[in-house]
């Protein structure tokens, strides 16, 4: 816990590289003000036995009785990494689709954001709707797989399950994503081929021009969430903890004796360890992260 001074605060407000504003978004009851509430307990605000109770940015009374976040309510927490200290302006946006407006004015005041996702329901129609709008706002996204405690207390999946059930969720989200990439290329080479040729030298005769010729040579591999980019967070907001796969790596690279760097590589997917030869091998059935991950 971080007990911050407000003099601290004002100080790095007038440093304006180092604020971000981060918005947190998700379909309704995927945990975004729970995560709010752990985040904002880290600072010392509220208790971490409230963190998921108290609901602190649900500031209205009708947000509290029904529920739900129906205004964006927004925080400035300080977070330090390393040398370097942030001013955090964090904001949490409604899930549910009668308040989008609030969602669109969120996410185009910020840098970046958190889109929170429900483990066991997976992707919902307004999860959808929120990665466009990331998309669209062109601001850096984290993806955040919530309640992965319901996988082991609710759903009682073996590790091997958890595991393909996590990875069909982020093939669901990465197949979102590379379709509004191939959206947003098809468009420029249309808009492109379009001003030099004009729309008739498209067609000749009855050949249909290739709009996506070449579309495979564009490179996308950054745009995905894949755990070992680091943008891919496993948490359970309601109980407080939430891990990436670099904090596996630096503790399995002295406990196994395996540099950090392979683990970062190998830590999801379909690796398994030689304990014998101390290696880390491919294999299309044996998963690590699975008993890593319960």
């Amino acid at each position: 816990m971080v007990l911050t001074s407000l003099e601290k605060m004002i100080g790095l407000q007038k440093k304006p590289a180092s604020i971000r504003n981060i918005c947190i978004l998700a379909h309704v009851d995927h945990g975004k003000t729970t995560l709010a509430d752990c985040l904002i307990s880290s600072n010392g605000i509220i208790s971490s036995r409230l963190a998921g109770k108290l609901r602190y940015l649900d500031s209205r009374e009708d947000e509290q009785i029904r529920g739900i976040t129906m205004k964006s309510s927004a925080i400035s927490l300080h977070f330090e990494k390393g040398d370097q200290e942030y001013l955090i302006n964090l904001i949490d946006s409604p899930g549910h689709v009668d308040f989008s407006s609030e969602v669109s004015t969120a996410v185009r005041l910020c840098d970046g954001c958190i889109i929170v996702l429900d483990a066991v329901e997976g992707v919902c129609p307004q999860t959808q709707a929120v990665l466009r709008q990331a998309w669209l706002e062109n601001i850096r996204p984290v993806l955040v797989i919530n309640k992965i405690d319901r996988l082991i207390v609710e759903l009682k999946l073996t590790p091997q399950e958890a595991y393909s059930h996590l990875k069909n969720i982020l093939e669901q989200v990465n197949a979102i994503t590379g379709a509004l990439f191939t959206s947003k290329v098809l468009e420029e080479r249309a808009e492109k081929e379009t001003e030099t040729q004009g729309i008739s030298d498209s067609i000749h005769g009855d050949q249909v021009y290739d709009w996506s010729a070449g579309l495979e040579d564009t490179d996308d591999s950054h745009l995905y969430f894949s755990p070992d980019q680091g943008n891919v967070v496993f948490a359970s907001a309601i109980d407080g903890w939430g891990f990436g796969i670099e904090h596996f790596a630096k503790l399995y690279s002295q406990k196994i004796g395996i540099k950090h760097a392979v683990l970062l590589k190998t830590l999801w997917g379909d690796y398994y360890l030689n304990t014998k030869a101390k290696k880390i091998m491919k294999a299309d059935q044996v998963i690590l992260l699975g008993y890593v991950l319960l």
